[in-house]
């Protein structure tokens, strides 16, 4: 189905001029589904990251994305943090509008980043939410969780026993647990208490949301398990 729809934006003559995105919103559902003994290959696979979908680890989020525009995108890939919510005031720009300002918007214009002038891109941190509770936050390449996903433990399985404020006795006990998921893309490893200057700019960017929660409360998210 892509490939038509991609052979029909060139029969129309407008391929060179529409930007086509191949992107998914949330994780694949096969490595849950692999722990059963089901053999799935075609649901996907979060490669060296920990999670699948409905978690919030991640590889529960983290997916990978095909922006085509042709002559105006430079082709190459890159590993810059880009949120599905983005493309709102990235296309909004391209389109000679505006995001709206009444109100705080989640997305950040990244045109910069796509056309190839900015490697890096502009997004440094990115919040992740059940319903509307937020669970864990990414800044760089930490991310915290502010709830349990797993008591006492993480890795896959949750194989590896945590001590110290990470520890099951105490689950959480107010401290975030901190992975670096560049170096323990397992997120195998608490660092929260040995590194802890990283929860400054991880709280940081908690409490700047929480601030746009005043003027702009979340609408309540759906759920179908509270009524």
């Amino acid at each position: 189905m892509f490939g038509a729809m991609l052979d029909a934006l060139k029969e129309l003559g407008i391929a060179d001029d529409s930007i086509v995105v191949f992107a998914s919103d949330n994780g694949p559902d096969g490595p849950g589904a692999s722990r059963f003994g089901t053999d799935m290959p075609d649901m996907g696979t979060t490669g060296p990251y920990r999670g699948a979908l409905g978690d919030v680890s991640e590889g529960a989020i983290r997916t990978a994305a095909v922006i085509r525009w042709p002559q105006r995108i430079r082709p190459r890939s890159s590993h810059a943090m880009f949120s599905i919510m983005d493309f709102f005031p990235t296309f909004a720009h391209v389109a000679d509008g505006k995001a709206p300002d009444d109100r705080p918007i989640d997305g950040i214009n990244q045109i910069d980043l796509l056309r190839g002038e900015n490697d890096r891109g502009r997004r440094e941190h990115l919040l992740t939410f059940v319903g509307s509770e937020l669970v864990a936050v990414r800044w760089k390449q930490f991310r915290a969780y502010f709830v349990d996903v797993a008591p006492g433990r993480s890795g896959p399985g949750g194989a590896t026993l945590m001590g110290g404020i990470g520890s099951g006795a105490a689950p959480m006990n107010g401290y975030p647990k901190v992975f670096n998921i560049e170096s323990d893309p397992q997120e195998e490893h608490n660092i929260g208490e040995m590194y802890n200057w990283v929860l400054g700019p991880l709280l940081k960017v908690v409490g700047e949301y929480k601030a746009t929660l005043e003027r702009s409360p979340n609408p309540p998210a759906a759920n179908m398990t509270k009524f």
